[in-house]
């Protein structure tokens, strides 16, 4: 190639920025101890410095007896003569528990595919008799410990008593005990692992502590829940919580930062691991509720509860429904709560309504419930009502009643007795009488256009007579409508048919919004509002251990209450209306039906 003296200068532009490009990405790798002489036990400080690229922290090679922590990086930016450059620095601590003199070899580092090496380093390790080595038999016996990654407790959280009964929700303190020097992530909530309780109710974010615990210091993690059981005995309180935990390596020697070193704190060796913490070996009595003293009002409630407010008109008519809300305050098992009851119960028919539940704490232990339902008064001999509640308190061992004021009442309207079967046949109206011709009159008119015509065979005077048979109808059968429809028999299966469709209406909603327990709380009062219409007494009263008396063991409506029993009070673990739910209703309500 010819070079004129016009495009010479363009040339030797061009080679030159070449040249400093291969300068400026030429890589290099350069090592440095801040001390070549350290005593026993003592640290110091590696640097590994790489210019021209990015590298990943070099590995150290394996030198005997000599101890390796990796401490971090750090980056540079300089220009000069215009060509800017960037360094990356990885540090290390580097020091030994036995005396001696050692070389640390070249350190190869991998800058983008090129490989580069640093110079080899002296280290001299004096000897003081100040450090104490690794003492094997208590590192040994550290790595066996099996709460080394910490442990779950789990008792229940009242001072009073060391026991449940069946069907409380039972406050609980869940503690996690991690060692104090750990590092810990959360990768779970608080799991039940066992059938004899049910867990409800626990706060997301635990409380964290410090506490000592045989001795040894802890970072304690606490939840508060409730707990429910199905079944009396003595039952494991089994419950898990999956963490990531890293505790020290105590089975290597750890350094300490010399005097005067540069940096204070050193990184310590740490032995990571996912663990699952339970709970074993913990039992808690579970008490049966008692039988001697109880209300014939008692439908489950356990805990502590009064009756805060209530409305309810004043003023009523016998077989129309009108509205009622209460409000039952306390602490206990709410879930499981249902309305209080109107009393004098005989003369009060109720349906299903609405209710609504207002925690007052974190874990929804106490709080506030309003129900919302109609209700139909049966007689007109009642002058006032109130509200009554039965319940059991576990703290005093008994069951309580509590009621409201009492409400002044007026009642209108015809009795409705309670003993009226809901599925009479309907009784069917007369065919009305089509009157005779009963007029002997004639008039006559002398005509030659006409004969003589009776005047009741005249279209006018049959119209005239149609209208007034009409009208004197309608008085008779006026009242005859009024006595059909206002029969007992009627209003009380007319009410029944309300009651069971508002029960089915609330069944459908919960089934669409996958809200279990209300479908478990709505199909348990479509029953309950069956049976009672047969059996003849307060749907609220029946209970699964009246049902087993009555009726057949492996009957639907029995094998219904008792899955919804085991859902309510924690033998199930999921919270979807399954298929099985579903079909095992609508067994038990066909079957209701056609026994009527």
């Amino acid at each position: 190639m010819v070079m004129n003296n016009r495009t010479l200068p363009y040339a030797l532009l061009m080679f030159c920025v070449i040249g400093i490009m291969k300068v400026a990405i030429a890589a290099e790798a350069s090592a440095q101890l801040d001390a070549q002489t350290v005593y026993v036990g003592e640290a110091v400080q590696l640097s590994v410095t790489i210019t021209g690229g990015n590298a990943a922290a070099p590995e150290i090679p394996e030198i005997k007896n000599l101890t390796v922590q990796y401490q971090g990086q750090s980056s540079q930016f300089s220009m000069i003569n215009g060509v800017t450059s960037r360094s990356v620095g990885h540090s290390y601590v580097i020091g030994s528990q036995v005396a001696g003199d050692y070389q640390i070899p070249p350190i190869e580092v991998n800058v983008g595919g090129q490989i580069v090496k640093t110079q080899a380093l002296s280290l001299k390790v004096l000897a003081d008799g100040s450090t104490p080595g690794v003492n094997n038999a208590d590192a040994e016996k550290e790595a066996n410990d099996p709460k080394r990654f910490g442990f779950l407790t789990v008792e229940l959280a009242s001072q009073n008593r060391k026991y449940a009964y069946v069907g409380e929700l039972a406050p609980v303190c869940i503690k996690a005990w991690l060692p104090s020097d750990s590092q810990v992530s959360l990768r779970s909530g608080i799991q039940p692992e066992s059938k004899g309780f049910t867990l409800r109710n626990g706060n997301l974010q635990p409380q964290q502590s410090q506490e000592v615990k045989d001795g040894k210091q802890y970072t304690v993690l606490t939840w508060f829940a409730g707990m429910a059981a199905t079944k009396a005995g003595n039952l494991p309180a089994s419950l898990s919580l999956k963490i990531d935990c890293s505790v020290p390596d105590r089975s290597k020697p750890q350094l300490r930062a010399r005097q005067g070193s540069i940096f204070g704190r050193l990184n310590t060796a740490y032995i990571k691991k996912e663990v699952t913490l339970a709970s074993e070996n913990q039992q808690i009595e579970v008490r049966a509720l008692p039988t001697e003293g109880r209300p014939a009002g008692f439908v489950g409630a356990v805990g502590d509860y009064q009756i805060d407010a209530f409305e309810m008109p004043s003023v009523w008519k016998t077989g129309e429904p009108q509205q009622v809300r209460v409000r039952l305050k306390g602490s206990g098992n709410f879930a499981s709560v249902q309305a209080p009851a109107l009393v004098p119960e005989e003369s009060w028919k109720t349906y299903p309504g609405q209710d609504q539940f207002t925690p007052a704490d974190n874990a929804s232990f106490s709080g506030s419930k309003i129900f919302q339902y109609n209700a139909v008064v049966r007689t007109a001999k009642i002058q006032e009502a109130l509200f009554q509640f039965s319940y059991f308190d576990p703290d005093d061992g008994q069951y309580k009643t509590v009621q409201s004021t009492k409400q002044a009442i007026q009642v209108t309207g015809d009795e409705i007795p309670a003993d009226v079967v809901a599925n009479d046949s309907e009784p069917v109206a007369p065919d009305p009488k089509t009157p005779g011709d009963t007029l002997a009159d004639w008039h006559t008119k002398d005509s030659s256009a006409t004969s003589l015509q009776a005047l009741a065979d005249r279209p006018a005077m049959s119209l005239w007579l149609m209208a007034a048979t009409l009208v004197a109808m309608l008085g008779p059968l006026g009242a005859l409508l009024r006595w059909y429809f206002q029969q007992p028999q009627r209003l009380a299966a007319r009410a029944l048919q309300n009651e069971t469709k508002s029960a089915l209406q609330q069944v459908d909603q919960c089934a669409q919004k996958n809200d279990l327990f209300g479908f478990i709380s709505a199909a348990r009062a479509t029953l309950q509002i069956q049976l009672a219409a047969i059996w003849k007494k307060p749907a609220h009263s029946i209970t699964l251990t009246e049902l087993s008396q009555r009726l057949p063991v492996d009957s639907p409506v029995n094998q219904f209450f008792r899955e919804v029993d085991q859902h309510l009070y924690g033998a199930s673990e999921s919270l979807t209306i399954s298929a099985d739910i579903r079909a095992l209703f609508q067994r038990a309500l066909s079957s209701l039906q056609s026994s009527k």
